[in-house]
């Protein structure tokens, strides 16, 4: 992982603390990838500050997790895909999520 960041990870500030204790005091938008109660990234507008929740491909977000989000977001997908990578999917929404 430290090859592949190719030297970004010294640049990048790093964090450590208890997921669920950082969403309820984050002050900011939360933003979950899941179906339930979720609108079409490109309603939501871009923000300096917010959190995104990926789940892995085949479980997604752990549900006590999801509680605390300000919004689902869903990327439309058109044609024949069912689904998209999570890191793709990331992609799209820190693109957009981020201005």
């Amino acid at each position: 992982m430290l090859r592949a960041s190719q030297g970004s990870v010294f640049h990048l500030p790093i964090m450590t603390q208890d997921l669920d204790t950082f969403i309820t005091q984050f002050n900011g938008p939360v933003y979950g990838t899941a179906l339930e109660n979720a609108v079409a990234y490109k309603e939501v507008t871009s923000s300096d500050s917010f959190a995104l929740l990926l789940g892995n491909e085949g479980e997604g977000v752990n549900p006590e997790l999801l509680a605390h989000t300000t919004q689902n977001l869903i990327i439309p997908i058109y044609g024949k895909a069912e689904s998209l990578n999570v890191a793709i999917a990331g992609s799209i929404l820190l693109y957009h999520l981020k201005g």
